[in-house]
């Protein structure tokens, strides 16, 4: 039998996540919710901590958005057909609810003394005014770039040089590759993928 904690987890993963996404197109899988675009893919993900128990339960709201292009690219364990429900682990640009909204690493704890709906006017609002309107800024390979020029927008190393060539945008590419050869870091360990990247796209040194 599960637990008031469980059981009131469940009502704000379908009252907070389920009944907002849904009719916008977002599709669940466990604790995922998905929605694909023309050129990209929207992932929320609710995680939560591996110390939980059944009494009490942290979780925090991951995004995702997954650019095909760029999982093509950068993983090389698939055969060239992009999954029909992406995780967000794989996504290109990774945010959590705490940099989208509290400006810290934001969990939420869940415990029989938790005022459920206290917790659930949060989520919503996390929902509807934080994560949504982020998501309404990406819809398109256009809105990518753009969210590319803010060097706060998380990646990976070769996040942007991949994004960048695979969109054409060579350009923003190369002053990319530049940047990273001039990483003492990179240039040292990565130096060969680099390279890979310079040739793949054409660029120069």
């Amino acid at each position: 039998m599960k637990t008031v904690t469980e059981q009131n987890f469940e009502i704000i993963i379908k009252d907070c996540f389920q009944t907002i996404l849904k009719p916008l197109g977002f599709k669940k899988k466990g604790n995922n919710f998905y929605r694909q675009l023309q050129d990209l893919g929207q992932i929320i993900n609710v995680q939560k901590s591996s110390l939980y128990s059944k009494d009490h339960i942290s979780f925090t709201i991951n995004t995702g958005l997954f650019i095909p292009e760029y999982w093509l690219t950068f993983y090389t364990y698939h055969n060239g057909t992009i999954p029909d429900y992406p995780t967000e682990p794989i996504c290109a640009i990774r945010q959590r609810i705490g940099k989208l909204k509290y400006n810290i690493d934001k969990w939420f704890d869940l415990d029989p003394s938790t005022d459920i709906a206290a917790l659930k006017n949060e989520t919503i609002d996390n929902i509807l005014n934080h994560i949504l309107p982020y998501f309404e800024k990406a819809k398109t390979k256009a809105d990518i770039i753009q969210l590319l020029q803010d060097e706060n927008t998380p990646l990976d190393k070769f996040g942007r040089l991949i994004i960048f060539g695979e969109y054409n945008q060579l350009e923003k590419a190369q002053v990319e590759y530049d940047r990273l050869k001039q990483d003492k870091y990179t240039f040292a360990n990565m130096k060969s993928t680099l390279f890979e990247y310079r040739d793949k796209y054409k660029l120069v040194d």
